[in-house]
């Protein structure tokens, strides 16, 4: 190619990419983008809203035996979100499997809801339980929908509903036992 072909192409090329990059006006120009959208702002945890009634969904136990959330009555249902990889869950564990023991036959549901596509594998779920000697009641969310559903956006998610069937919590974040403790008691 000619030396002076060359300038005059990599002079062109550098003015197109001048234009290309320069800041914006007020208005975007036909073809650039104005920015984004979201339904959540960024770092904003939402979940289902307190004093809302909770999403329904099934509980299928292993004997294929199924529940409806709204067939549970007259007792707190308790809902964890969570994943074995996530460091809080995992701190949070052991004070909720103390707080299933303690409260499990009692006048608690527990829902122990594992986001499993978000999981290496199942073996990794049931080496974790097994390996911390955890009694909690797990259940898989296989699609995450129901994760979907109750707009979970972090890990862990504590849901509560009362006795009455109203949601009384729900917020992201790492849980203690005393905390928890003091969701299922009146």
């Amino acid at each position: 190619m000619k030396p002076k072909l060359l300038t005059v192409l990599v002079v062109v090329l550098l003015v197109a990419a001048g234009l290309w990059l320069a800041p914006p006006g007020k208005e975007a120009a036909e073809g650039e983008l104005a920015g984004e959208v979201a339904l959540s702002l960024p770092g904003e945890q939402r979940t289902v809203q307190v004093d809302k009634i909770p999403p329904d969904f099934f509980i299928i136990k292993n004997d294929q035996q199924a529940l409806a959330l709204s067939e549970i009555k007259d007792k707190y249902v308790f809902i964890n979100f969570w994943n074995t990889w996530c460091p809080p869950c995992r701190a949070e564990m052991p004070d909720l499997n103390k707080l299933y023991l303690e409260y499990g036959g009692k006048n608690v549901e527990f829902i122990f809801i594992n986001i499993a596509g978000q999981e290496k594998s199942l073996a990794d779920v049931k080496s974790f339980l097994a390996e911390n000697n955890y009694s909690i009641p797990v259940y898989l969310d296989r699609q995450g929908e129901v994760a979907r559903a109750y707009g979970i956006r972090g890990i862990p998610t504590t849901v509560v509903i009362n006795p009455a069937g109203e949601l009384v919590y729900a917020a992201s974040g790492q849980i203690n036992y005393e905390q928890a403790r003091s969701l299922i008691t009146e």
